[in-house]
């Protein structure tokens, strides 16, 4: 969500909605493709969002990506649990995506 509201930043060559409409799509290919385990495909993903946006779209992006990654992991390594109020409002979501499934899954 972060990453996506980033997109309406505009830099300075870009002023139409079109514009921002290719920086939401080159931002989600870029993070699909780093989360992914593809190295060619994130390369590819990376150059993409250099070559459209510029290096500083890439450092920023690259930056949201690692923070988003490390408070995960530093939630799962101190064994943050939800609120119930939080897993009442996510309990779509979770049955959706089958959540509940996974053998770390915990109420």
């Amino acid at each position: 969500m972060m990453l996506r509201a980033s997109t309406a930043h505009q830099p300075p060559t870009a002023n139409t909605a079109a514009d921002a409409a290719t920086r939401s799509e080159l931002l989600e290919r870029f993070v699909a493709a780093v989360v992914g385990d593809d190295p060619a495909l994130a390369a590819e993903a990376r150059a993409l969002l250099v070559d459209r946006c510029g290096p500083d779209w890439l450092i920023d992006a690259s930056a949201v990506i690692a923070n988003f990654e490390m408070m995960t992991r530093l939630a799962d390594a101190t064994g943050a649990r939800l609120r119930p109020e939080q897993i009442e409002a996510a309990q779509s979501i979770i049955d959706d995506l089958g959540l509940d499934a996974f053998p770390s899954f915990r109420r």
